[in-house]
Formats: C-alpha cells, sequence, structure tokens
C-alpha cells in the first residue's frame, strides 16, 4: 500500500512538474521575442488553410492556437527532458550500489 501511495505521489509530482515547467518554458520563449516565433506563425496557418475553416483565420484566433501549441509543445519538452533526467538517474543509482 505504501509503495503504491508513493508511486501515486511520484506520477502527481511528475506531471505538476512538466505542466508548470512547460508553462514557464513557453512564457518564455513567448516573451523573448516581440511577437510568435516566425516559424509557428507559418506552421499554424498552414494548418488553418489545410483544414479548409473559414472560420478561424482571423489573426487573433491564429495567435491563440499559435499560443496554446507552443504551450502544449513546451509541456512535452519539458516532460521528456525530465523523463530521461529521470531515468539517467535511477541507472546511475543503480549502477553505483552493484
Amino acid at each position: 500500500m505504501k509503495g503504491r501511495l508513493q508511486r501515486i505521489a511520484c506520477v502527481l509530482a511528475y506531471i505538476s512538474a512538466s505542466l508548470i515547467g512547460g508553462w514557464f518554458l513557453g512564457a518564455f520563449i513567448s516573451h523573448t521575442s516581440l511577437w510568435i516565433p516566425q516559424w509557428l506563425w507559418n506552421a499554424m496557418r498552414a494548418a488553418v488553410r489545410a483544414s479548409d475553416i473559414v472560420a478561424i483565420y482571423d489573426e487573433d484566433d491564429i495567435e491563440t492556437l499559435c499560443l496554446f501549441a507552443l504551450t502544449i509543445t513546451s509541456c512535452g519538452a519539458v516532460a521528456l527532458s525530465l523523463g530521461v533526467a529521470w531515468f539517467a538517474v535511477t541507472r546511475y543509482f543503480r549502477m553505483r550500489r552493484v
């Protein structure tokens, strides 16, 4: 029972650290430039054109979609880096025990 609670606590901490870190990384990226990065703007415009939905072809809507995509991508990048770091640390301490 104690192991299950520890595992649940670790998963919740991992998810919350990924979300909070992704939020701050996205905020840092979006505040470093004066506007949305050009590669993200072009990718989102291409996605909107490919979807053929005219209702969201407004610049404000595309900007909102870009910021949402940036936040999701940042959360994924932070989660991936936390996962790699966790794997490396646990492997290091397993090797030292032996």
